[in-house]
């Protein structure tokens, strides 16, 4: 149990690393995301309508599993909080165990009522999990955020100190202005 809190650990950082990489994502970007991921549902709808029956069911509930997914993936990645990849975790969990009930359906008696319970402790192991890997994003978030502050902080002293630099240069005359604005680009890579 412990080789797999830690390895759901190492999960949840490295798909948090992997969420927080990538750019936040404009209002623009995001209803395109949207506009995409309910056009791939439609195309998944569709697919299934070929179908008949227990695959049909199946069908559908796989389709919408992956949208909600989709649709909490691109919520992360627009706003990268602990609550929205809680929400991630949450839709796969919801995922996993809406369709291990509809894979239940065709079983009779009590091999229907075993298929349930462990479906259901499935999704409560999952949820379990979610909790967990989302205190540890939460902690991660926090570092990561902290890190983006102090990096802003100092970027904006570097910029006060060239300014400052450049105007000590400016009351300079002729040659040794010169040389000393080159000077301070070179120190401050500019």
């Amino acid at each position: 149990m412990r080789t797999i809190r830690t390895a759901c650990i190492a999960a949840a950082l490295a798909c948090l690393a992997a969420a927080h990489a990538a750019p936040v994502m404009s209002k623009d970007d995001v209803k395109a995301h949207k506009v995409r991921i309910e056009e791939q549902y439609d195309q998944a709808q569709t697919r299934c309508r070929r179908v008949q029956g227990y695959s049909r069911e199946l069908c559908n509930e796989q389709a919408r599993g992956e949208r909600d997914i989709q649709a909490a993936e691109l919520q992360l990645q627009a706003d990268p909080t602990p609550e929205h990849d809680h929400k991630l975790r949450l839709a796969k969990a919801e995922a996993a165990y809406s369709m291990a009930l509809v894979r239940c359906k065709p079983l009779d008696g009590s091999a229907r009522d075993v298929c349930r319970k462990d479906a259901k402790d499935s999704y409560n192991l999952a949820k379990a999990e979610a909790k967990l890997q989302g205190d540890v994003a939460a902690i991660a978030l926090r570092s990561e955020n902290t890190v983006r502050q102090r990096t802003a902080e100092q970027d904006r002293q570097l910029e006060i100190q060239y300014a400052a630099a450049r105007e000590r240069c400016e009351l300079l005359p002729g040659e040794g202005r010169a040389n000393c604005l080159a000077d301070i680009r070179q120190r401050f890579n500019k």
